[in-house]
């Protein structure tokens, strides 16, 4: 298994590209933006999440059309 963004416990999905690192917490503090193939230290498995990540990129991505560079 890749310890990627994607699949780990503290990412959240913002959208096709990114998302962020919810490992930081606190009032005010800020959760730094993580492409979905970066790693870090602090990764943790997410299970099940992965796949259910995996399912909603899909489906914008047959929504929006192809992801343009």
């Amino acid at each position: 298994m890749e310890k990627v963004c994607l699949n780990c416990k503290f990412f959240k999905v913002d959208d096709l590209q990114a998302g962020v690192c919810r490992k930081v917490k606190g009032e005010g503090a800020p959760r730094p933006l993580k492409r979905h193939g970066d790693t870090c230290d602090g990764w943790q498995d997410a299970g099940q999440q992965y796949s259910i990540r995996m399912g909603w990129i899909m489906a914008q991505q047959k929504k929006d059309g192809p992801v343009k560079n």
